[in-house]
């Protein structure tokens, strides 16, 4: 879908979005310019367009020049860009394993009375809009 050009364009301009912290990689670190771009793309294959014409427009530019003509002059290209570097790099593997965070515990509940106890008023209610 992108060529390996656009796709060397996306990960400079990625950097610049997204550059390495103490704990957290850098964009391309990550590697959101290939597979990952890839799955992100299939979800929202919407944006294509937008982003192609923002990597064709920012090659061969400084990637800060590039992202502030595109922020200021493309908004939708820029928000494409920026909406696929973000997805691409949260898929990241190396980018969860870095992240502080434990997803909440769930706990194992079983309140199936409970849920049919509510059911039961609706039903007894009828349906009514209000």
């Amino acid at each position: 879908m992108l060529t390996s050009a656009q796709r060397q364009v996306f990960a400079t301009l990625a950097d610049a979005l997204i550059p390495a912290s103490d704990t957290m990689p850098s964009a391309t670190t990550a590697d959101v310019s290939g597979v990952l771009l890839d799955q992100v793309l299939r979800y929202r294959h919407d944006l294509v367009d937008d982003l192609t014409a923002a990597l064709d427009a920012s090659a061969g530019k400084d990637a800060e020049a590039a992202l502030d003509d595109l922020a200021i002059g493309q908004p939708e290209q820029f928000e494409a860009l920026t909406v696929l570097a973000a997805g691409a790099y949260f898929l990241s593997p190396a980018v969860k394993s870095a992240m502080p965070y434990d997803g909440a515990p769930r706990a194992a509940r079983d309140d199936m009375d409970t849920y049919i106890d509510m059911l039961e008023h609706v039903v007894d209610r009828g349906f009514v809009i209000r």
